[in-house]
């Protein structure tokens, strides 16, 4: 894992878990003041946000992630001991 995944990778899990806290703070301190109309498009929103924001990432880190592999393909194959050996195979 490059180091620029590695970032990704812990800032998608640091904004999950503010979300998180976030969402639990608000819950306990604000939720009980609210009408039921919007504590329904409320938590709707919610949860969009907190399910959708990490599976945002990781397509983000998979683009990523194909475009190297991409790139190292283009390249042509590793250069590997065992090919031509015809074992494995």
């Amino acid at each position: 894992m490059k180091s620029r995944d590695l970032i990704a990778f812990l800032t998608a899990l640091g904004i999950t878990a503010l979300l998180v806290l976030g969402s639990i703070y608000f819950i306990d301190e604000i939720w009980p003041h609210l009408p039921p109309a919007a504590s329904v498009l409320i938590f709707i929103l919610l949860a969009v946000i907190v399910i959708g924001y990490p599976i945002y990432m990781l397509g983000q880190w998979s683009n990523r992630y194909l475009e190297r592999v991409q790139k190292r393909s283009a390249k042509g194959p590793p250069k590997d001991d065992d090919q031509g050996s015809g074992q494995g195979r």
